[in-house]
C-alpha cells in the first residue's frame, strides 16, 4: 500500500498570518518561530513584516516595570527594570539613574551619577539615548518632574521610535520659601534647545511632586505637595493650579491617571483597604469639576496580611495608560489592578521597596535582517 502523500504546504501568505498572531506580550515567541525553518525566517525578516503586525494588534504590549527605589537623596535613588515574561537586551537590569517618566516608546531619565545636571531620553528597543543639558538653575533640587511625548502629529505610537520627541520638565526649588517660582521648560529635538521657561509662584511649601505626571491633549498635569495639581498647558506655554477633590489633604497616597481613553484627568488614592478613583468631568455649565468614578475594597479582591516587616499599606505606585492597569504596592508585595476586568494578578516580590513605578508598553519585533540587533531573552515567571 503506497504511503499516503505528503500534507498539502501553507502558502507564504498563509504562514504569515499563523506569524501575525504570535502573542506581542512574550517577544520571545519570535525567536522560537524564526528556528522552524528559513521561510518562517524569511518572513519575518521582511521589512513590512513590524507595520503588519503592530497594525494587527494596535495596542502595544505590557513587557515590564521600570521602577525607581525611594530616597530623600538624589544620588542614592537608583531606577530598575523587571520584565515579565522577557528581558530587553538593550536595557540593563539596573543603572545609576532616576527614572521620571516612560512614556509611548521612550524613558526620561534624571542623570544622578558620573552625568551630573543631565536629563536623558532612552530608547530602550534600539538601545538609543540623548543627554539633554539640564534646564533647572537649582539642578540639585529633589523636587523635579517631567514626561517625555511623541512629538508626530497624528501617530498611533504603535512604532514611533526614533521620531521627534519632546521634554516637559518642571522643578521648584530646594526651599521654597514662597519667594521663588516653580518653572517648567520643554525641550524639542527638532530643535535640540530648551524653550524658555513658564514660572508660577506657590505658597511656602508647596512644591512639585516626585511622581509621574498625566498627559491629557495639550495638559501636563503634576502632583504638588499640597491639596493641589500643577497645569501645563502645552499650547499656550504657561503653568496654573487646580485642587484634588475636595475631601483630600494631601496626595502622598495617590496618583494621577488618564481616564476615558486618555480624554480625561482621573485621580487614584488609597483610603483603609479601599480604591476611590475620581474622573474631572465637564458640568452642564461648562465648568470643570471631580466626579467619584468608582470605589472598590480591596480586601474583598486581595488579601493584605501585616507581617512583621509591613503595616499593610497598599499605595498606587504607578498605571499603564492603553491599557488601564494600576499598580499597587506595599513594603513586601506588588499587585496589577485591570480597572476594565477588575482583575488582580500579585507581581514578583522586589529586591528593595518601589516608590514610583513605569509600566512600560512597546512592540518589540527583532530585527532578523541585521546582525546588530539582539535576541529577547526568556525569563522565569
Amino acid at each position: 500500500m503506497a504511503p499516503p502523500p505528503p500534507p498539502p504546504e501553507l502558502i507564504d501568505d498563509a504562514i504569515a498570518e499563523i506569524l501575525l498572531r504570535l502573542p506581542p506580550d512574550d517577544p520571545a515567541c519570535f525567536v522560537r518561530a524564526s528556528l522552524v525553518c528559513k521561510l518562517w525566517r524569511r518572513i519575518l525578516s521582511n521589512p513590512t513584516f513590524p507595520d503588519r503586525y503592530r497594525e494587527f494588534h494596535r495596542t502595544p504590549p505590557l513587557l515590564g516595570f521600570l521602577g525607581s527605589n525611594y530616597s530623600y537623596c538624589r544620588a542614592s535613588k537608583v531606577s530598575r527594570f523587571d520584565p515579565i515574561t522577557t528581558r530587553i537586551p538593550f536595557l540593563e537590569p539596573e543603572f545609576d539613574c532616576r527614572a521620571l517618566d516612560c512614556r509611548h516608546g521612550r524613558v526620561l531619565f534624571d542623570m544622578v551619577g558620573g552625568t551630573k545636571g543631565s536629563l536623558a531620553v532612552g530608547d530602550p528597543i534600539t538601545g538609543d539615548h540623548k543627554l539633554l543639558a539640564d534646564p533647572d538653575p537649582d539642578p540639585i533640587s529633589f523636587y523635579r518632574s517631567g514626561v517625555v511625548l511623541c512629538a508626530v502629529d497624528g501617530c498611533n505610537h504603535r512604532g514611533c521610535h526614533g521620531g521627534p520627541f519632546v521634554v516637559v520638565f518642571v522643578s521648584t526649588p530646594s526651599n521654597n520659601d514662597g519667594t521663588k517660582g516653580t518653572r517648567a521648560w520643554v525641550y524639542s529635538s527638532e530643535t535640540a534647545a530648551w524653550s524658555s521657561p513658564a514660572s508660577l509662584q506657590l505658597p511656602k511649601g508647596s512644591s512639585v511632586y516626585k511622581k509621574r505626571g498625566a498627559h491629557v491633549g495639550d495638559q501636563i498635569y503634576f502632583l504638588l505637595t499640597d491639596t493641589r495639581i500643577l497645569k501645563y498647558d502645552l499650547g499656550k506655554h504657561c503653568l496654573t493650579t487646580i485642587c484634588l477633590p475636595a475631601m483630600y489633604t494631601n496626595c502622598h497616597r495617590g496618583s494621577l491617571i488618564t481616564m476615558d481613553d486618555g480624554s480625561s484627568l482621573g485621580f487614584v488614592v488609597i483610603e483603609d483597604s479601599t480604591l476611590h478613583l475620581w474622573a474631572r468631568k465637564v458640568n452642564l455649565d461648562g465648568s470643570m469639576a471631580w466626579v467619584q468614578d468608582r470605589v472598590v475594597l480591596l480586601n474583598n479582591l486581595v488579601p493584605i496580611i501585616p507581617t512583621a516587616h509591613t503595616h499593610g499599606l497598599v499605595n498606587v505606585i504607578g498605571f499603564a495608560e492603553g491599557v488601564d492597569i494600576l499598580l499597587l504596592g506595599e513594603d513586601a508585595s506588588g499587585y496589577m489592578f485591570d480597572l476594565k476586568s477588575g482583575q488582580f494578578k500579585k507581581l514578583s516580590n522586589p529586591e528593595y521597596h518601589y516608590y514610583d513605578v513605569f509600566p512600560y508598553l512597546s512592540f518589540f519585533i527583532p530585527d532578523f535582517g541585521s546582525r546588530k540587533s539582539p535576541l529577547p531573552v526568556e525569563t522565569k515567571q
